[in-house]
């Protein structure tokens, strides 16, 4: 239904399109769509030891995708959660066994809580819904993380195609039989996903693009393919010439003369972007991590779980009685009336909430710990053409004096730039800042229409808590976020190493030319880095600016509303520039 949709819209496009044509432009058309087949052809080849723009973008070391559109993701993610027990074999596969039982025992202890809020009388809606809402948004944000196109078994590379592969001993045959049992689950698992899908949707909508055994299928052996999946001896030498284009092209074959220092000794070696990395990489992982922040997220959800108590219990205490009540009536006040139902409830509500708010808190720590490591890596990328830091951080070092040198550095800043979780940390953070934006939105709407009672509401208490919470991680990302990419973009290096080269020219003007070409590289490495690393950022993350200004305009006018109807004046703060 969809293709045909697209089909009739190009049939359309290309309807209107003609009508705007002049005689001249059909027959040149013509001509060249003639003129491509009937020219001659011969054997060519890419040079390596140039560079494209997507080096200094960060494009060139790819990252996995997902498979599939946000929208189709998050309702995925809804649909999963909501039946939970019917795709159980799908949760055990992006986690594990352990912990989709422990989320299935939340999930069954969550229906209970519905069937006994009806039985409750002290309970309010935001002990009930406050745990479903999290429980939908962290599934959806997980299978968004977990939806990449490398999200597969080892069976599922296209290289466990390849003839060599399939003439390997029958110990390799053995465990294909097994990288093949792994895979038969997983369709089952998928048959599953799809089945429930379409019984909540059309089915046309349903079976586009959401079910990955096709795909994942063609590559292992034993299985009935149809002819369309099977790979051609064609695909397999284009594949094969693909790979040996991009071993030949990438940029970490090139190497570059640097300085290391063993035991205190001043050495040199040749090496390339990858080992420079790694050397980057190991001296990260040994610098020290705070606990501040896993601290804050604990405290967070120590204080969420309590709220409803303390909410219920301040409402009814009665100050000048409190000498004279004991434990017993304070827990009363606390909880209600001793019952059966109102203890399980209760009960249920508080693990609910610690153990779905901690693991909130978790992701958030985690996304916060990623964005300090990018810091990490940016810090020691600078320090890699100053001899006296780099020694301190006992990384390699080498200067910009040769053109190779600059492609060098300019390789190994796109490839610090993309190590480590990227796009999975990025969806964690997305919904940071939408779950913040929606919570400041609800609670300015609330201020606005009830000020007075705004504080007798647990729920507004909740959503103060969370909302602080929130701007707090926030706030931190995006000062790690800031620093990082001035780091990247820093171009004091440049000019640093711009004022060596005329140092270098005074001390031999016979190699005069060589290195004013060198400077004039670095002049226009330095314009480059300017054109591309200037986005529209809000908080660390890429937006559109027309998405920045209607979040921006949409904030400052709910603040500026409560604001001015506090203060009795009018204050208009989106106009105020950034």
């Amino acid at each position: 239904h969809n293709q045909q949709t697209m089909a009739r819209i190009a049939w359309y496009q290309e309807k209107i399109g003609a009508y705007d044509q002049q005689v001249w432009e059909k027959s040149l058309e013509q001509a060249e769509l003639n003129g491509i087949d009937s020219k001659p052809k011969k054997s060519g080849h890419i040079k390596p030891d140039l560079i494209d723009v997507d080096l200094v973008r960060g494009s060139t070391f790819s990252k996995a995708k997902p498979d599939s559109p946000w929208t189709a993701l998050t309702r995925k993610g809804l649909v999963r959660v909501l039946l939970f027990p019917f795709f159980f074999q799908w949760w055990i596969q992006v986690t594990s066994k352990s912990i989709s039982t422990c989320i299935l025992v939340l999930y069954l202890m969550q229906v209970a809580a519905a069937v006994l809020y009806v039985e409750v009388p002290a309970a309010s809606a935001s002990e009930l819904f406050g745990p479903m809402c999290l429980m939908l948004l962290l599934g959806t944000v997980h299978c968004q993380i977990v939806s990449t196109e490398s999200n597969r078994s080892p069976s599922a590379s296209p290289g466990s195609s390849s003839p060599a592969r399939r003439r390997s001993g029958g110990g390799a045959m053995d465990a294909k039989v097994k990288r093949c049992d792994v895979e038969r689950l997983r369709q089952a698992s998928d048959t599953d996903d799809t089945m429930w899908e379409e019984l909540l949707q059309e089915p046309d909508s349903a079976s586009t693009g959401s079910s990955d055994s096709e795909e994942e299928g063609r590559y292992c052996p034993g299985l009935t393919l149809p002819p369309s999946a099977t790979l051609s001896s064609d695909d397999e030498n284009l594949q094969q010439g693909q790979l040996s284009w991009l071993q030949a092209c990438h940029p970490s074959r090139d190497r570059v003369s640097a300085i290391i220092w063993e035991q205190g000794e001043c050495k040199k070696a040749d090496m390339s972007v990858l080992e420079i990395s790694g050397i980057i990489l190991t001296r990260v992982k040994v610098v020290e991590q705070g606990m501040g922040y896993l601290a804050l997220g604990g405290l967070v959800t120590a204080t969420l779980s309590l709220l409803p108590f303390g909410f219920r219990l301040a409402q009814r205490l009665d100050v000048t009685r409190l000498s004279a009540l004991t434990a017993a009536d304070l827990a009363v006040m606390a909880v209600g009336q001793p019952d059966a139902h109102t203890y399980a409830f209760f009960f249920i509500t508080t693990v609910e909430r610690v153990c779905l708010t901690g693991l909130f808190f978790f992701m958030v720590c985690v996304a916060e710990r990623t964005y300090k490591q990018r810091l990490v890596f940016a810090k020691f990328f600078n320090h890699i053409t100053s001899a006296r830091k780099a020694k301190m951080s006992e990384i390699p070092h080498f200067r910009l004096k040769k053109v190779q040198n600059i492609k060098m550095w300019l390789s190994l800043r796109s490839f610090l730039k993309r190590r480590g979780p990227q796009r999975s940390v990025d969806v964690i953070v997305s919904s940071i800042f939408l779950l913040a934006l929606s919570i400041a939105v609800i609670l300015c709407t609330q201020l606005l229409n009830s000020h007075h009672t705004f504080l007798d509401s647990e729920t507004n208490w909740e959503l103060m808590v969370w909302g602080s919470a929130l701007i707090v991680f926030l706030l931190r990302l995006a000062t790690l976020g800031s620093e990082t990419n001035c780091k990247y973009s820093n171009v004091s290096v440049l000019l640093t190493e711009q004022i060596n080269l005329y140092l270098k020219m005074e001390k031999k003007p016979n190699k005069k030319e060589n290195l004013n070409i060198v400077n004039n590289v670095l002049k226009l490495a330095t314009k480059l880095m300017k054109e591309l690393d200037t986005p529209f950022r809000l908080l660390g993350l890429t937006v559109n600016p027309l998405i920045y200004n209607i979040t921006r305009v949409v904030i400052l006018s709910a603040v500026s509303a409560v604001v001015s109807d506090l203060l009795g004046f009018n204050i208009r703060l989106w106009k105020i520039k950034p």
